[in-house]
């Protein structure tokens, strides 16, 4: 993944339209480089998750570097994400996802509901607490973590203090994540993510499961 970090950073460093108009040839050998680890590790993701169709057209899990709404500091995302799911639900659902950046590339399982799929997941994970607890104390112990930008100052309307869970209902959206090194030859990278990923399979499915997809 050399040439898709390097494009990065540089495209970083010079984040213009006319920097990525004149470099139009590298982009799309990045997206190349991209659609091709996509393409392997939904290959290895459909050996043990059935949800999964590997026979999807994977470009439509890689993400788009043109930031709708865009910011003063350029026009262009300085990551890729390559985000895997079974394409149900009409999106609401949990997916595999592998973030591309330079400066910290990471693996996660994540879950970013829209308002109905919130209270869902949030009502799942009351009824059933200490079960999502322990599934997320066994991602720890294979080089998860929580993450916790989304945490609320306060419980959401509905939830008084002491519900089951009350740490996690705080949350506006559930992600865990485990660094990776892009960088190492192919084949063990993918061997890398596809043990990582197997690994954190039963949290997916417990989500899953919430929202009725499992």
């Amino acid at each position: 993944m050399q040439k898709t970090l390097d494009y990065l950073r540089e495209l970083k460093i010079n984040n213009s339209k006319d920097w990525f108009l004149d470099h139009m040839k590298e982009y799309e050998e990045v997206r190349t480089e991209l659609n091709d680890l996509a393409f392997l590790v939904l290959e290895q993701l459909a050996l043990f998750d059935p949800l999964l169709n590997d026979e999807v057209d994977v470009s439509r899990f890689i993400s788009n570097l043109v930031i709708i709404k865009p910011k003063k500091s350029g026009p262009y995302h300085t990551h890729f994400s390559i985000s895997i799911s079974p394409l149900a639900n009409d999106g609401n659902e949990p997916l595999y996802d592998i973030h591309i950046d330079p400066e910290q590339s990471y693996i996660s399982i994540k879950y970013d509901p829209d308002i109905f799929g919130i209270q869902v997941m949030r009502n799942f994970i009351t009824k059933n607490a200490d079960q999502f607890r322990k599934l997320l104390e066994d991602t720890f112990s294979d080089g998860f973590e929580l993450n916790e930008s989304s945490v609320l100052s306060a419980l959401p309307k509905g939830y008084q203090p002491g519900v089951p869970a009350e740490q996690f209902i705080k949350l506006q959206r559930y992600e865990i994540r485990c660094p990776v090194d892009l960088l190492k030859e192919q084949q063990e990278l993918l061997k890398d993510i596809t043990a990582s990923f197997r690994a954190v399979l039963p949290l997916l499915n417990f989500m899953r499961r919430g929202l009725g997809l499992a």
